[in-house]
């Protein structure tokens, strides 16, 4: 009976149009109309209010917060001088994650230097740095403005 039915030229005619259209269905369901992503990820320290003064011989506790739609999977943090001299003290850390996240909460520290007779590191206004990069590669930066003093005697 099938046979019958394939050998009627209107029968196969109403077939290839109904594959036609289930191909064209397809086709078009299966199109990603989502614009691409372009930005970075969104980059947060936490916990640390601008212009928080610390001291030498301290340490800097930073609670950061990543957020990506397609996910974050690597990031560098810095801390350096907003006006380098040859006396400014720096920390460069670069964290490569194992996978990516759409969203990540890490803790960092970064150790500051006491006080030592024979070496003396700059005192004043300090920027923590952090970069964050996609797996798109798009990457974004974020500031966050410190004050480091010596401690007082």
């Amino acid at each position: 009976i099938v046979y019958l039915y394939c050998l009627n030229p209107r029968i196969m005619n109403f077939i290839k149009k109904l594959s036609l259209l289930f191909l064209f269905s397809i086709a078009f369901v299966s199109c990603d109309n989502a614009d691409p992503d372009t930005i970075g990820p969104t980059v947060e320290i936490t916990n640390i209010p601008d212009n928080k003064e610390y001291k030498f011989g301290e340490t800097i506790t930073m609670a950061l917060l990543f957020k990506d739609q397609t996910g974050v999977f690597e990031y560098q943090y810095k801390l350096f001088a907003r006006e380098y001299t040859s006396d400014s003290f720096d920390v460069t850390a670069d964290v490569v994650l194992n996978g990516f996240f759409t969203e990540l909460s890490e803790v960092k520290s970064i150790h500051l230097p006491a006080k030592l007779p024979n070496e003396v590191y700059q005192e004043g206004d300090y920027i923590i740095q952090i970069k964050a990069a996609d797996i798109n590669n798009n990457i974004s930066t974020y500031i966050k403005p410190i004050k480091i003093v010596y401690p007082t005697e």
